[in-house]
């Protein structure tokens, strides 16, 4: 991960509906899939996405209640938000 150009593009307030309006960047998402939930490094452009897991992950229950807040958890597969939390980690840890 070029941690540079992420920065320099990154949206910490993408909705997942306005994604294919035009814009590309980065933000960062909890991936939830085979009932593990991942922090990963989300990129977006007008004509598609693509996540990649992060190597160094957040304590998992800072996930799970990032998850609580938006009514999921780790069996349910999807992409979700971050809470300020997990903001707080990643710019303390990864950025």
């Amino acid at each position: 991960m070029d941690v540079e150009k992420v920065k320099s593009q990154l949206d910490w307030n993408l909705r997942f509906e306005d994604e294919f309006k035009g814009g590309r960047g980065y933000t960062f998402v909890i991936d939830v899939s085979f009932n593990k939930a991942m922090l990963s490094l989300y990129r977006f452009t007008p004509y598609g996405s693509k996540s990649e897991v992060l190597e160094q992950q957040p304590p998992e229950e800072m996930m799970n209640k990032a998850l609580q807040e938006q009514g999921a958890n780790e069996k349910q597969d999807g992409f979700y938000y971050i809470d300020k939390t997990l903001r707080k980690w990643l710019e303390d840890n990864i950025l």
